[in-house]
């Protein structure tokens, strides 16, 4: 059997143009890299101003329920007082 020699049939191309291809597929990488960072970079901002606008609903949810509360128990307060008032001028028996 004859052994087959290297492979030299094909067309090669200059070296020139093979590190101008190589080159072109260089730059397309990192340009397909950038885009895909200046993505993630994008996300990773609108999920940290997500959660920040979040932990101040809730901050403010908290405030509001403490706001409601303290206005409450006021009110219960002053209309137990007054109430309290009206009886005694009635001369209502509070221990019936």
């Amino acid at each position: 059997m004859a052994a087959i020699g290297p492979y030299n049939w094909g067309s090669r191309l200059s070296p020139w143009k093979e590190a101008e291809a190589w080159r072109s597929k260089r730059a397309t990488a990192t340009s397909d890299l950038m885009s895909s960072n200046d993505n993630i970079t994008s996300l990773f901002a609108q999920a940290h101003a997500n959660q920040i606008a979040g932990m101040a609903k809730l901050a403010g949810e908290a405030a509001l329920k403490r706001i409601n509360a303290a206005a409450k128990a006021k009110f219960d307060q002053i209309a137990n007082t007054k109430i309290a008032g009206i009886d005694d001028v009635a001369g209502v028996d509070k221990k019936v």
